[in-house]
């Protein structure tokens, strides 16, 4: 899979590229930006670049505290692709009081046990940005309306800037489930999967991955992957749907201290 990941990382650099307003090399790796949505954690934060032998956690948080901070930015997050490293640096970044997520990367390799994408379609922008605006004020607790929406507002950009397709399912003419589709040079990434929780259960987010996944292949995409949370259930649902586990990358974050 060396070549899958080489080939993702490229396409995950260029994607990055076009959805920044600005980069900023740093001590460990490039900081990202847009400056237009300040508090998405997803446009803030910084890769870095292997190799980090002997670098250790404090130095990274310090790097992300001068490169993110003097961007006036409150919360920091900081992305390593190495899994080995990652799995080192965890017990000091949890010191530090970040959080430590655990990604796995998966590539679509077999036949799903059943293709069910007609339950699905591609939906239009405005549609999209109601039902990730509601999945985003069910999942993140305490989150205000001006957040969400500011959150779901991100798809202009990421049609505007990587050509993103939506793909969904419709109850009662309400988008209630979907998935986005980003394809560049033969390279597809599915992201962002969501079903609201009223219609949990009724096989809609697999629909809209197979959905993005036929739409894909129709697009000469050869590498369709996505990346999914190694603790939480979504990546079983994956492997049946024909994805296989390519590689790991570790997410580390910090929130914003609360106000009071």
């Amino acid at each position: 899979m060396t070549e899958a990941l080489d080939r993702i990382d490229a396409f995950e650099r260029d994607l990055e590229r076009r959805l920044s307003t600005r980069t900023e090399v740093s001590r460990f790796g490039t900081a990202y930006f847009h400056e237009a949505f300040p508090r998405r954690f997803d446009s803030n934060w910084v890769w870095t670049d292997p190799p980090l032998d002997g670098v250790e956690a404090e130095q990274l948080a310090a790097d992300a505290d001068d490169v993110l901070g003097r961007a006036g930015l409150e919360h920091r997050v900081i992305w390593v692709s190495d899994a080995e490293q990652g799995e080192r640096l965890a017990p000091g970044f949890a010191a530090l009081g970040y959080e430590v997520d655990r990604n796995v990367v998966m590539v679509h390799a077999r036949e799903p046990d059943a293709w069910t994408d007609d339950r699905a379609e591609e939906v239009d922008l405005e549609s999209a940005k109601a039902m990730w605006f509601l999945s985003h004020l069910e999942e993140e607790e305490g989150i205000s309306d001006d957040a969400a929406r500011m959150l779901a507002g991100f798809l202009d950009v990421l049609v505007e800037s990587a050509g993103a397709r939506l793909y969904g399912v419709h109850v009662d003419g309400q988008v209630v489930a979907g998935a986005q589709l980003m394809v560049l040079d033969g390279v597809a990434q599915i992201e962002d999967v969501v079903t609201l929780k009223a219609h949990r259960g009724q096989g809609y987010a697999r629909a809209a991955v197979l959905a993005a996944v036929r739409a894909a292949r129709a697009d000469d995409a050869d590498l369709v992957y996505l990346a999914a949370d190694d603790e939480d259930w979504p990546k079983h649902m994956y492997a049946k749907l024909g994805f296989d586990e390519a590689g790991r990358s570790f997410d580390f974050v910090k929130k914003p201290p609360q106000r009071a």
